[in-house]
Order: C-alpha cells, then structure tokens, then sequence
C-alpha cells in the first residue's frame, strides 16, 4: 500500500477552541471541527450549520437564464418537439431526467438521447445531431455537456435548429454559437454557486420554470451533485441536503425501487447512500449498457416498470463488480512487472472498456503512480483507454506531450481518455516514463493526507457521531473528519470478503475497545511487528440485526513510536509472571535478581548454578530473571534504567491469592468510630472486633498499627482507648500507611497489570532504547 504522512487538518489551540466554544454554544469537537474549516464568521457559520432551502440561489444569477427560459416558453406554446441530449454517467442521467420532468410538467413529452459510451464516446457527437435534426426536432437542450460542441451546434444552428446549451464543464477557447448557454462559469457572469454539477444546472432550470414545484426533482439533483464529486459547499451543499430530506416524500417510484433494492432507509439517506450504493448502479448502466434505461426508470411512473429496471439495473451492476475484480486481479502481474516505471501502461486484449477507469483508479489508490490501462480493439487494432493519476502530477500535461501518438486524446489533470493504434503503444510507454521526473514528481514518495482530531478510543461514542454529523453532507470541499487514535492496540485481526484482502480488527485503549474495518488492509495489518499503532479512521456505525454499534473505517494505521519501542521491548522481556519456576530454569539465565533478602537466603539454599545477586548490583550485557517484587516502585524504575540487559524473565514471586490489600478508607472509620464508642477492649480482642465488624483480621491489624502511629488511639493497661490527639494528622503521616500505599504501586503496576499495559509503563523508564 501506498505509505501517508498524515498531519492535522489545521493546528488549534485550546484556547482558541475555547473561545470559540463560548462565544456561539458549541461543543469542543464542534468547534475544533468548524475552526479547522476556517468556518468562523457568523452568517456563513449560520448557512454551513443549517443549510435549506432558504439557501437555493436566484436561478437568473445564471449566464442566458433568461433567453433559455424565453425559447423554452415559446416552444411550449407552439407545441415545438424538443430533444434533450444527455451523457451516459449518473450526473447526466439525472440531468437528463430532471430537464425531461419538467418539461413535462409544462406540457411538453420530448425525446431525450443518452451517448452510447462505445459507439457515440463522450459529448456532442455530430452523427447523432444529424439523427436528431432528421427527427424534425425544433429545439435540443443539452444537459452536463454542450460547451464544447462548436461544430455540432453550428450544424443544428444551420438546420434552423435552436439550441440551449446547459453545463458546467471547463470552458473551450471559443464558445459555441448556441441560441443560450446556462453555464455557472461564464466570464463576467460567474454565478454565486460557480461549482455547480450537471443535474445542478438542470435544477436552476427547473427553479426557473416552476417555482416551488421544482422541489419535487431536487433530490435528483442532490444525485447528480454527489455523483459528480462537486464541492459540496454553497448551494451545492443545500442542494444534497434539502435532496437527501425529499427523497422520503416518494416524487419517483423509480428512485424508489432503487432505494429499496439497495436495502436504504428512505426516511434516513445519506450523501455515503449515494456515493456508494445508489450512484453505482446508475454509472454502471453507462459502463456497460447503455444509460438510457436510467432515465426511463428515473422518470415513470409505473411502479412495475420501475422493479423491472431495477433489477435488470442490480445484474449490470453485480457483473461490473465481478469485471472489475477480474481485470483489476489481471494488472497487478503488471504493475509487478513494471514496478521500477514511474507511469504504470497496463494493456488487456479482453478487457471491457466501460470498466478502465475504475480500475486505474484503483491501481492508482494502491501504487501511488500515473496509470493508463488499455483494451485493444482487435477490429482496429487500436488500443482504447483511461488513464488517472493522483494529486501532484498532471497526466493532461504528460500525455499531451505526445498528442501525436494518439488517434484521440482528451482530459484533464488527474482523469484523461484516449486511443493509441497497436503499433504506437510501446512508444509510448517508453516516452512517457520520463514525464514524472519533468514535473519533479516522486512516485516512491509518501502521500499526504489530513486528519481532524486527536481522541482516544473512550471517548468514541453516538454522540459523538451526531457531533461530526453537524458537518453533514460530506463530500468534495468538506471532507468527513478522520480521527486519530494514538497508541492504540490493533487486535483480533481478520481477514474477510470474497477475495480475503479486508481486514476485520478491533481497535482498543485500557478498557475501550471498537469494530474496525479497513478495505483492501489485511495484508498491511499481518506484515505489524507490533500491534501498537497510530489508527486513523472516520466513525460509523454498523447496523446488524437491528442492533447498532459503533465502528471504525480505518483510513490508515502505522507502528507508532510507542509501538516501535513496544516491539523492541517484546524481544528483551519476558513475562513468568504466576509461572512455576523449577531450579532447572534458573540455570538458564546468567542471573536471579532479588529485591529481598529474605528470598535471596531461600535460594541461595537450592546451589543455583546461576549467579543470585541483589538489584543493586550490575546486570548489563546479561540474560537475567527477577525473582521477587521490590516493596517500592521506585526500586524497580531504578534497575530498569541502570541495567541494558540482553533479556529480563520477569517472575516476581507472583502468587495471585495473595495481594496487598488497598487500604478501604469507609473500614477504617467502622473501625475507629467502633473503638472511640466501645469501653473495655482489650488489645487481643481483635479477632472479635473484626468478626463483628465483618472486617478482615489481617486488616483490623493494619488498621489498628495506622490508629497507634497517628495517636488515634493508646493502649492503657492492655485496653483500647482513645487518644488526646492534640492536632488534625493526615493519614500518610504514619510510616505503616505510607508503607502499604507503596506496595500497592508494585502491586498495580507490576503484578495486576496485563503484560502490554506493563510494557507501556515500563517503556517510560527503561534503558534498551
């Protein structure tokens, strides 16, 4: 995998988050969130936090609205025939569906044509214009596409034709002689919402023609706008959200039937519903059929018709998957092959052409390089493709380098198309290699990427989810914040799904533990010399059989520097704690380290063959076992700092029947409350005492021996009395408490505590690193 240098979106302070939490009553996360998104001043704050329809913008603030509104009117009152020309992806299915309801809603039935990937490639295409002008059509509109069709258009222009061009694509040199251009990004008249998709322009469309009524097609566009991975933010952002809320009201029983097949909650979709479940399954109909039947099932009203398109929809969509995978698995001999190349050129004689983009996309994601995967067309014997890159190196700029290699060639920075005859590839291949280094781009180099909060896994929890969730919808310009987890336990790792590559694992911290799935990571997750990691991860939930819990879609993990020192100390020590320990065994180390005299007299009997020394002697260099427990924590730091020891058996003496009690402060007043109100106590008559009191004898001891340190009481004549303290004492006043507390320490520390909690302790002391 790829390796990522992940730095925090922006830095805050405490005080700054502080501030900005009082100042507007938002929670800390909230506010950390906001402020890293530089989302301070008040109104824009206001219309971020609670986007609606109150945000949709002037539809006339778009470029030719007017006239565009003024030729649609007038064909609707002379009963023109108009055709909407649309593209084959989910934004221009969407499109195409929204311009053709509302043109129904004025009375007006038009024909509507959607490019067949293969046979009319991507844009104006002027056979087919001609296919329309014999149609006898009076009008064409075009929808996410358009602006860069200046022959076409001047053919229909020429037919008497008038045309509406309506886009959002980048700008050509010259714009095409169309009776009125609707577009977001026109010089001098930039609309407020310059980022707009396809299916957003077609709703400002609708907004202008219907008023409120357009509402009923906005959760079309809320489609296309996620789909088309437009920022979401402005009216875009409103767009989703007012969409996401409409799509319960049931205005499309196709979407419906598509919602239902997805298994969605209608009541509760999300912009992750779109992206991953709902705009899939249109862009596939693109990929591998033809995308008309997404408008037909966008569009009825036949609920039976609509079943029928969806389920047809689900089989184009599953077989994509089942492609995909199968070419994807096909590269990677590949990209094996030619892991020394800085631009990966992976060709197949048998590869569907629908499917290339998503899989340099993938080898993209995986390799970090330039990536162009070709199919040959054995007819033509011209190679057809996609290329994608990531961020940083400009592929439109590479491949244009080399215009004349190509038969055709189009794109931009990160996502290009193009054919190349069979004889040219090789060429090709070769030139481009050196196109990495002309842009100083390191293919090697670790990706950056951003995450958004420091937390720990306790603080994980659904209320925090609906925190985050203030941010919704998330998207391109407002990403979904990623948590890091530092030194966090990856455990109980899995592996899971058809191929077996996703990982399953459970992220945890002290006695919090969540669900983590990470795609594509189980090999990653094997390769961990320690299970000590950085985590970092968007928080979900995982809804099964109707229970929820909280779960983690890990982004990326990394030994941390914990972990690092972790695994090294994993090789030095060693953990014998509750084992039994047979002579045999000391022989095997160089020495037995004792804390107490009195068990260093004990084995000393035995005639060891090891050497026995006290913890005050010097180990370095040397494989040692530490028989028994110091009475001080601070004994023991001390060893471990001065001793770089080859490796440590920690044993302890441990027996876990036998512990220093804690100190029970409740008891202790029982006990000294019972004393001060009872005459006649003999010092021997403890054992009645603590039978009483249902307090244990040992401890009615230690309590007692505390009472007579601090003068809280005095033996007169043998009885139990209370004494005239002449002052308040404090209870680590008395030699015995302060004793006891100390064990204690040693007792927490060294002996409850699990093996990784007491590597973690003693990594702040030791010496080996």
């Amino acid at each position: 995998m790829v390796s990522k240098n992940w730095i925090k979106r922006k830095e805050v302070s405490s005080k700054e988050i502080d501030d900005f939490s009082k100042k507007h009553n938002f929670d800390k996360i909230l506010s950390e969130l906001l402020l890293e998104r530089d989302l301070t001043d008040k109104t824009e704050l206001e219309d971020f936090l609670n986007a609606d329809i109150s945000g949709l913008q002037d539809p006339f603030g778009l470029h030719d609205m007017d006239k565009a509104l003024e030729i649609i009117d007038e064909a609707v009152e002379t009963n023109s025939k108009i055709a909407i020309y649309g593209d084959y992806d989910a934004d221009g299915v969407t499109s195409t569906s929204i311009m053709k309801l509302t043109l129904k809603k004025l009375g007006i039935d038009p024909i509507f044509y959607i490019p067949d990937r293969f046979k009319d490639g991507y844009g104006p295409n002027l056979d087919v214009y001609k296919f329309l002008a014999e149609q006898n059509i009076d009008l064409l509109i075009t929808v996410d596409n358009g602006v860069s069709g200046k022959d076409e258009i001047k053919y229909l222009k020429d037919q008497g034709i008038k045309v509406i061009v309506t886009d959002h694509h980048d700008l050509p040199e010259e714009l095409p002689d169309a009776d009125a251009i609707v577009h977001p990004t026109i010089p001098g008249f930039e609309y407020v919402c310059p980022y707009l998709s396809g299916a957003g322009v077609a709703f400002k469309i609708a907004d202008a023609l219907l008023g409120d009524e357009a509402l009923e097609l906005i959760d079309l566009a809320a489609i296309g706008t996620v789909a088309d991975s437009v920022p979401l933010l402005g009216e875009n952002r409103v767009i989703v959200t007012e969409g996401l809320k409409r799509m319960s009201e049931n205005n499309h029983v196709g979407l419906s039937e598509l919602i239902k097949k997805c298994k969605l909650k209608i009541n509760n979709m999300s912009e992750e519903d779109i992206g991953f479940k709902i705009a899939p399954r249109i862009n596939a109909l693109g990929r591998m059929a033809n995308a008309s039947s997404g408008v037909e099932l966008l569009t009825t009203g036949d609920a039976d018709f609509a079943k029928e398109i969806v389920d047809e929809t689900e089989d184009i969509n599953k077989k994509r998957q089942e492609i995909v995978s199968k070419v994807y698995e096909d590269t990677l001999v590949q990209v094996e092959e030619q892991k020394d190349n800085g631009v990966l050129v992976l060709s197949g004689k048998n590869w569907h052409q629908g499917i290339l983009g998503i899989v340099a996309s993938r080898v993209v994601e995986q390799t970090h390089k330039p990536t162009l995967v070709l199919q040959l067309d054995a007819e033509s014997g011209i190679y057809k493709g996609s290329g994608r890159s990531p961020e940083g190196f400009n592929l439109f700029t590479a491949l244009n380098n080399y215009r004349e290699l190509f038969v055709a060639f189009g794109g931009h920075a990160q996502a290009c198309g193009f054919s190349v005859d069979e004889d040219k590839l090789g060429e090709l291949t070769e030139k481009i290699q050196s196109e990495t280094s002309k842009q100083k781009f390191d293919v090697n180099g670790s990706v950056n990427e951003k995450y958004d909060l420091d937390l720990n896994v306790s603080e994980l929890s659904f209320d925090l989810i609906k925190t985050i969730n203030n941010l919704a919808p998330f998207g391109m310009g407002n990403p979904k914040p990623v948590i890091k987890l530092k030194n966090a336990d990856l455990s109980q790792i899995q592996s899971i799904g058809k191929d077996g590559t996703h990982l399953k694992a459970k992220v945890a911290s002290d006695k919090y533990q969540v669900d983590a799935i990470g795609f594509g990571m189980y090999e990653k997750a094997k390769e961990l010399t320690t299970s000590i990691c950085d985590v970092y991860g968007e928080l979900g939930v995982n809804e099964w059989a109707g229970r929820k819990n909280l779960q983690l879609m890990l982004d990326d993990f990394e030994v941390s520097a914990e972990g690092k020192k972790m695994s090294q100390l994993k090789s030095i020590y060693l953990d014998y704690r509750n084992k039994r320990i047979a002579p045999s065994i000391l022989d095997k180390f160089d020495s037995i380290v004792f804390f107490n005299e009195t068990y260093y007299e004990v084995v000393k009997r035995h005639d060891a063959n090891a050497k026995l020394v006290m913890y005050d002697q010097s180990c370095d260099g040397e494989n040692i076992l530490i028989y028994d427990r110091p009475h001080d924590i601070e004994l023991f730091k001390k060893f471990i700092k001065e001793n770089k020891t080859l490796h440590t058996a920690l044993y302890f003496h441990t027996d876990l029947n036998s512990r220093y009690l804690t100190p029970d402060m409740h008891k202790m007043k029982v006990l000294l409350k019972y004393l001060y109100t009872h005459q006649n106590i003999r010092e021997t008559d403890m054992q009645m005492v603590a039978d009483y009191l249902k307090i244990q004898k040992s401890d009615v001891d230690f309590y007692l021996k505390v009472f007579f340190e601090l003068d809280f009481v005095k033996i007169v004549n043998g009885f139990v009395e209370k004494a005239d303290a002449s002052k308040q004492r404090e209870l680590t006043e008395s030699p015995t408490y302060l004793k006891r507390l100390k064990r204690n320490d040693v007792e927490k520390i060294l002996i409850e505590s699990d093996f990784g909690s007491l590597l973690s302790w003693i990594s702040e002391y030791d010496c080996h690193s």
